[in-house]
């Protein structure tokens, strides 16, 4: 007799393992965990570009104005561009172009009809955080100088 109600207390206790909800809570967290941390990390990886490629706009207005105050030496714009920000990148990575149009009706071109404007274009290359995935990140800045 003694071991039937042993069997008996045992199916209460097992029925009652089977219907409790304690650690259900623990549960779907741990599931739950890895697709919440999948969503951080990208909105942190999208703040970060998205911060990179402001530094990059301002290094590429900072060389547009420089080019706005002496456009004869590109070197020198290219300076200014890695000196104006804190990402790292050198005056490889910032291309100066120049380009002439005419807005005259004949072929005279006369000075005045002339417009120069100065292209700087700023690139870097970004690693995603702690994804393995390398973009590269651009902006650029059109300025007319005459």
């Amino acid at each position: 007799m003694i071991r039937y109600f042993s069997k008996i207390e045992e199916a209460i206790k097992v029925r009652h393992l089977v219907c409790s909800k304690r650690g259900a809570a623990a549960v779907e967290f741990a599931m739950l965990m890895p697709i919440i941390s999948a969503l951080f990390i990208g909105v942190i990886n999208y703040g970060l570009v998205v911060f990179e490629k402001m530094e990059l706009s301002s290094a590429a207005h900072a060389g547009a104005q420089m080019a706005l105050i002496d456009s004869s030496d590109t070197s020198v714009i290219q300076q200014v561009v890695v000196d104006s920000t804190d990402l790292n990148i050198t005056t490889s990575d910032v291309a100066v172009s120049e380009a002439c149009t005419c807005t005259c009706t004949d072929d005279t071109c006369s000075g005045a009809d002339n417009e120069h404007h100065f292209t700087i274009t700023v690139s870097e290359d970004y690693t995603l955080l702690l994804v393995p995935t390398t973009m590269t990140l651009s902006s650029s800045a059109v300025i007319r100088t005459e």
